[in-house]
């Protein structure tokens, strides 16, 4: 996956009406596993949480609209959250190959894997812990889809 937009882009990309507009979700353009409607039903309902935690917190909406990078960042993890379900279950019984993270301060039980081929569904896979931003390469008969 790739990583967060800059905080200039990110201001950007929330409204006044704590609306996420379509650059928030530009990181996922590339991948294929889940449809745009998929993308949005995700990002809508992390969204529609956060619009009834500001009802009863107003200064949450001020801090949100000042610093909207958690909001942004929840609404990419649940994302991929989502993508990593839909990979298990269309490609369950595939080989994968872990691919390293693009965080900052990567997971060091994460590292361990990196370049190791696995088996979907079969354990622990990338983006199934919250907040992971490793990769993976997907090996279906000898076709790869890079997903990282």
């Amino acid at each position: 996956m790739k990583r967060l937009a800059p905080k200039s882009k990110i201001k950007k990309a929330l409204g006044r009406s704590l609306k996420l507009k379509k650059e928030a979700l530009s990181f996922v353009s590339k991948i294929d596993v889940l449809d745009k409607k998929d993308i949005t039903r995700v990002a809508l309902k992390t969204i529609k949480s956060y619009k009834a935690r500001v009802k009863d917190d107003p200064k949450l909406r001020e801090k949100l609209l000042a610093n909207p990078a958690q909001l942004i960042q929840r609404v990419q993890n649940e994302v991929v959250l989502r993508v990593a379900e839909e990979i298990k279950t269309r490609y369950a019984g595939e080989s994968y190959r872990w691919l390293p993270s693009d965080a900052d301060e990567p997971d060091p039980e994460h590292q361990l894997n990196y370049g190791e081929i696995f088996l979907i569904g079969d354990g622990e896979m990338p983006g199934d812990r919250y907040g992971c931003k490793c990769g993976m390469e997907i090996l279906v008969d000898e076709t790869q889809l890079n997903l990282g």
